[in-house]
């Protein structure tokens, strides 16, 4: 079958459950080339387990169904409005390049998702992850709608350019254009980040060049505020943020205070 025709068979054969559909795969997959591995339709257990595969055989499975993280190193994440695990075997990381099996897995209502390959890279995975169809995901737990949009996050400028009006914005009391430079994924986890309107003004802001993480941007920024902002903070901050697309407009997804670079 088609890619189209097996994913119309797993609509119509389970038509309540999450449908993962990807919109970006590694160059060298094969979208003709696609396998539909397992198909249950047993209401109190579905599956369904779909392989694209690449001509060296190589290939990455989109699965519903019971499964558990895969030992040793992890890392957290969002996909589709959900916390998610890529984890994977902690070898990798001195040897990529030996089959291993990696593995996103998310949660949505009581269905288990996943996404995994045991020869493509966690950073390929991720990447899948994050580009998936969001048609019927859950909505998120804080819903938030923009005011301004794209007051912070403007259509066509660079991840770099939403960093520097986030930092221009920090301070400045406008709580809805500082929510603008934030994805609604991370807003409807931590609708807090408007908060940093409320922090002291920033200066002496310097940006590192953004590194690539499975389609999206890594950026680290150093800056100075006006005063002492109290609590976790220090007056001379530094962050990095991780910056993808939505609605066409690059806005930051993470942050953390420390680098997160491309998984094996």
């Amino acid at each position: 079958m088609s890619e189209a025709q097996v994913w119309a068979e797993v609509r119509s054969s389970l038509p309540a459950v999450p449908i993962i559909l990807p919109t970006w795969l590694p160059s060298s997959v094969d979208r003709t080339r696609v396998e539909l591995r397992e198909l249950v339709r047993d209401p109190a257990d579905p599956r369904y387990a779909i392989a694209y595969v690449a001509p060296t055989g190589a290939a990455v499975l989109l699965a519903l169904g019971p499964a558990s993280n895969v030992t040793s190193s992890s890392l957290g994440t969002r996909v589709r409005n959900s916390p998610a695990v890529l984890s994977f075997d902690t070898s990798l990381w001195s040897d990529a390049s030996k089959p291993s099996l990696r593995r996103v897995r998310w949660v949505e209502d009581r269905y288990v998702l996943r996404i995994e390959s045991d020869r493509f890279t966690g950073d390929d995975l991720l990447h899948v992850a994050w580009s998936l169809d969001r048609t019927g995901a859950p909505a998120p737990k804080t819903p938030y709608t923009r005011t301004k949009p794209g007051v912070c996050a403007a259509r066509g400028a660079s991840p770099e350019e939403t960093v520097r009006r986030l930092m221009g914005f920090v301070g400045s009391g406008d709580h809805d254009a500082v929510s603008d430079c934030f994805s609604l994924e991370l807003l409807g986890d931590y609708p807090g980040y408007n908060g940093w309107a409320d922090l002291p003004r920033t200066s002496e802001v310097k940006l590192s060049t953004p590194a690539a993480l499975a389609g999206r941007f890594v950026i680290g920024v150093a800056w100075l505020f006006a005063s002492d902002p109290g609590g976790a903070w220090a007056q001379q901050a530094h962050h990095f943020f991780t910056l993808g697309v939505e609605d066409g407009s690059w806005r930051v997804y993470e942050t953390a205070t420390a680098a997160i670079g491309p998984p094996p």
